[in-house]
Formats: C-alpha cells, sequence, structure tokens
C-alpha cells in the first residue's frame, strides 16, 4: 500500500470560500481537521478520506445538556444529575453515553440529535467570506463516537438550500459572515 502525503491546505476564506474548501478536501480524500476562523467565531471540521466526519462550531447552541432540556427531550434536573455524576468521575464516559447507560434517553434520539448539531455547525459557516482557514492533515475528533458519514455533495446542496429559504424570509443563520 502506497502511503500518500499529506495534505496542506491554508488560507483566506475571501479567495476560495468555504464550499471550495471542502470540495478541495473531498477531492484529495484527505483525512484532518479543517479549522475555520472568521472575526467572530471558529467552526472545526473533521474529514476521513474526503467525508465529513464531525463538527463543532457556532451552529451548535448550547451544550447538550442545554438543547436535549430545550428540546423536551429530558427534564434539566436529570441532565445535571448525569452531569454531576459526571464531573466527580472526570475521565469517565461523556454526558450522552451516561444518559444512555441511565436509560434516560435512547441511543438513536441522541445520535439524531448529535448529527443535527453536525449539520448545523457545518450550514452556519458554510456562508462565511471572512477569515481564514487551515487543514491539519491525520488530526481526528477524539472522544468522538457518534459520527456523520455523509457525501460533501449531498451536504452542501443541504445547507445551500437552507441558506436560500433562509434569505427567501428574511434571516441568515449568523455566526461570523461578513
Amino acid at each position: 500500500m502506497t502511503r500518500r502525503p499529506p495534505f496542506d491546505l491554508q488560507g483566506d476564506l475571501r479567495s476560495f470560500g468555504v464550499p471550495l474548501v471542502f470540495q478541495m478536501i473531498g477531492l484529495a480524500t484527505a483525512t484532518g481537521r479543517l479549522t475555520l476562523r472568521s472575526p467572530r467565531a471558529t467552526c472545526e471540521v473533521y474529514f476521513q478520506e474526503g467525508r465529513l466526519v464531525f463538527a463543532r462550531g457556532p451552529g451548535e447552541s448550547g451544550t447538550l445538556g442545554d438543547e436535549l432540556v430545550r428540546r423536551g427531550l429530558l427534564p434539566r434536573e436529570q441532565v445535571e444529575a448525569a452531569a454531576r455524576q459526571r464531573a466527580r468521575r472526570r475521565g469517565g464516559p461523556r454526558l450522552g453515553t451516561l444518559l444512555v447507560d441511565r436509560g434516560l434517553i435512547r441511543r438513536d434520539d441522541l445520535e439524531t440529535m448529535i448529527r443535527a448539531r453536525i449539520r448545523d455547525a457545518i450550514c452556519t459557516c458554510i456562508e462565511w467570506r471572512d477569515g481564514k482557514f487551515s487543514f491539519e492533515a491525520g488530526a481526528e475528533p477524539h472522544e468522538e463516537d457518534i459520527l456523520l458519514d455523509v457525501a460533501l455533495e449531498s451536504l452542501l446542496l443541504e445547507c445551500m438550500t437552507r441558506l436560500d429559504d433562509a434569505r427567501r424570509v428574511g434571516t441568515t443563520t449568523g455566526g461570523g459572515h461578513a
């Protein structure tokens, strides 16, 4: 098996735009972390062999626990009790895993919500025109056990559709675009 040289990519979003950067990583079938920095926010996007698998950033609306409560999946008291248990057991399971293990939330519901958060982060940063980007080959989303595995083209199309819909009703996704 021939080992591929690391894929190195960095630059200015004004020159390339986020969709083009995603497409370059996809075409290179690169694995690593893309960091996008706008004047007001940062987004980290992870790729495995050119497929987008994880993102964290400005599209996330609060902590996982806050979102579970906001969506009506769990009462705040249960989330806070699990968070306290996790804090006492440093290095133990993550909050989502604790909640699933306790039978407070179904694994499917947790996965659906986390995948939606990943999509939201991507769709927020996709419109950024101002800022910098850098790709770190080989970096992986450590400690994340729920990943997205979606074709870039379909995710970009989904995000562009969301942006068009938001523009039609006079809103944007925000998060640091200029």
